[in-house]
């Protein structure tokens, strides 16, 4: 808006101040409108609920004051003289010549009328048939004890509800005056912010043709200084555009002709700074200390206070780097490792002397180059190394592990058509049968190290899979004190059932070997846009710190009985289902492992 508004001419300025003022003064009607509007509101709310509540309870009190004077006539008189036809006329008629002039009953006091027409109902029925049968003193005992209580119930019922209605009255009145203070003093604030917002306008207009001026004036004698370069900011009036556009045009010229003289440093500097070389320069003489752009990426850019550390002799991080980078030797390509918080990397570090033209010693040059991928990738071969030992490992015990279980799943098998449907179910023969179908399933998986094989995708639901696992770790020696709790949503997925079936068997018995039997597992799931989330969460006493940066590496375990596959198989059969198995979390109170997993194409458009 700013920009746009310096972007005017004079003449437009002047005319779109005008105009706000304009808006303002126009924006008061708008205002006395909407006063209008609610003095008319408050006008409907007294013709249509207060006045007609006041009518009718000013009517209610004389009515009530008539009754209690025939009700005290008739017991003096012993109901005589027609005392009943007198009562109810005069109720008929009362109620009829308020109805005409003042309408209905109003909503809000519908129920004190129904109190007042129970308590006529008391003479017109029940005084009534005491009458007829000549219990006059059983009706006049019915009047003292239940009318007359009655009637002075009503009566201070009337008297503050109508004390109500007058103080709704007053402040309905009260409101009236409110709102026509409340336009004066808006009209009030609209003139003086119009008038303000004249006076300002009318100050920035003028200082938009002289602070313009006196600032081209200012720029010109830094210019004319020496600072080459210089641009004017093109905040002044449409009719100054043409003189400070020159006038950059003269001070770019300068400095281009000024830049050709030091081109040849800048070209050397960038040179320097494009290596992919870390380098320190100490001079000896000057004590300066120079980094490029690589070593400052590392180490910082404050020069004077690496050159503290390296006088000073203390490191209390990267003790190795600091102490390779102020010693005095001459030494090419060391390995270091150096660690910060973007990250831990590995070093190749030298150090030669720096010399003069005239071949002097005048200092030393320490130089370094990041070869943490080199690192990691040694690392990633060391590691494939040990797969392909695991894979040729894993295909000699397959073929011995399979000969044994071929004998107990023929026995399982003959077990299964011999004994009654009681006995299978008593010793868990179908389980038996299933589990050892999966011990299979997971010696072929253990190959996948060496050589994974490809999953059969099929629509699952994940709930059906741990509940096919549940039973069977219920069911294990030392683990009956192991609570479950599953709240997982019921999300078909494309996967294979019998992989993933593999990886929640390995992460739940990790949780409770971790637990020692005792404690309490948590399964729960949520789903974003394309993935489902699960959630495996134990009370255990968490993983070792040193261990969790490298938890998904083989052989890597903290059991004296684990293998530290488990967690290598999960991962790998994650990646052949497009998914991710990741560590959340784990301290003192728990660890916590995440699953994620894509949900198909069919799904997400239903969600």
């Amino acid at each position: 808006m700013k920009e746009w508004f310096s972007k005017m001419t004079f003449r437009s300025k002047i005319l779109s101040v005008l105009l706000i003022i304009t808006i303002f003064l126009g924006s008061f009607s708008i205002i006395v409108i909407q006063s209008l509007q609610e003095m008319n509101r408050i006008s409907d709310d007294l013709s249509n609920n207060s006045l007609p509540e006041h009518f009718w309870l000013s009517h209610w009190e004389q009515e009530l004051m008539s009754k209690e004077y025939i009700i005290e006539t008739a017991l003096n008189t012993d109901f005589c003289c027609g005392f009943l036809e007198t009562y109810e006329r005069h109720q008929s008629e009362s109620e009829e010549k308020v109805s005409d002039a003042h309408g209905e009953v109003p909503e809000s006091l519908h129920s004190l009328k129904r109190d007042i027409d129970l308590l006529d109902f008391t003479i017109t029925n029940n005084v009534r048939g005491l009458i007829e049968y000549n219990d006059y003193s059983a009706a006049a005992n019915l009047v003292e004890e239940g009318y007359l209580p009655q009637l002075e119930d009503l009566q201070s019922m009337i008297t503050l509800k109508r004390d109500d209605v007058i103080v709704s009255l007053e402040g309905h009145t009260d409101r009236v005056s409110s709102i026509i203070n409340e336009a004066l003093w808006l009209f009030l604030m609209i003139m003086t912010l119009a008038i303000l917002v004249g006076i300002i306008a009318s100050y920035r207009i003028s200082a938009g043709l002289t602070k313009p001026v006196d600032e081209i004036e200012g720029k010109l004698d830094q210019i004319a200084s020496g600072d080459y370069g210089l641009l004017l900011e093109n905040r002044g009036q449409i009719e100054l555009q043409s003189l400070t556009s020159s006038i950059n045009k003269m001070s770019l010229r300068l400095k281009e002709s000024f830049n050709t003289i030091i081109n040849d440093k800048v070209y050397h500097e960038q040179i320097l700074n494009s290596l992919p070389l870390g380098i320190v320069t100490y001079e000896k003489k000057t004590e300066e200390l120079s980094l490029n752009e690589t070593a400052k990426k590392f180490l910082g850019n404050d020069s004077e206070a690496i050159l503290d550390i390296i006088k000073q002799g203390i490191f209390t991080e990267n003790k190795a780097f600091w102490h390779m980078v102020s010693s005095p030797e001459i030494y090419q390509n060391i390995k270091i490792p150096f660690y910060s918080k973007e990250g831990d990397y590995y070093f190749l570090v030298s150090q030669s002397e720096l010399k003069d033209c005239q071949d002097d010693v005048i200092g030393k040059v320490f130089y370094f180059l990041d070869i943490t991928e080199t690192e990691e990738l040694e690392k990633k071969i060391q590691q494939t190394e040990k797969l392909a030992l695991v894979g040729e490992l894993s295909a000699g015990a397959a073929h011995e592990i399979r000969n044994p279980l071929a004998v107990i799943d023929g026995f399982l098998s003959l077990m299964n058509k011999s004994l009654s449907k009681k006995e299978r179910e008593q010793f868990h023969i179908p389980l038996l049968i299933k589990e050892l179908e999966r011990i299979n399933v997971i010696i072929e998986e253990m190959l996948m190290l060496t050589k994974p094989s490809a999953p059969k995708m099929e629509i699952t639901f994940l709930e059906d899979i741990i509940n096919d696992i549940l039973p069977l770790i219920n069911d294990s020696l030392g683990h009956e004190d192991v609570i479950f709790e599953l709240s997982i949503e019921r999300i078909p997925l494309y996967m294979d059932a019998e992989q993933i079936k593999q990886v929640f068997h390995n992460l739940i018995r990790n949780s409770i070997e971790a637990m020692a039997g005792k404690g309490e597992v948590t399964i729960h799931s949520d789903a974003d846009e394309g993935n489902y989330h699960i959630y495996i969460e134990d009370t255990g006493p968490g993983i070792p710190e040193k261990l969790q940066k490298n938890i998904f590496s083989p052989f890597l375990t903290s059991k004296d009985s684990g293998t530290g596959l488990g967690l290598t198989i999960a991962q790998r059969i994650m990646d052949t289902h497009n998914g991710k198995l990741t560590l959340v979390s784990s301290s003192e109170k728990g660890t916590c492992f995440k699953i994620t997993l894509p949900i198909p194409y069919h799904k997400k458009r239903i969600m």
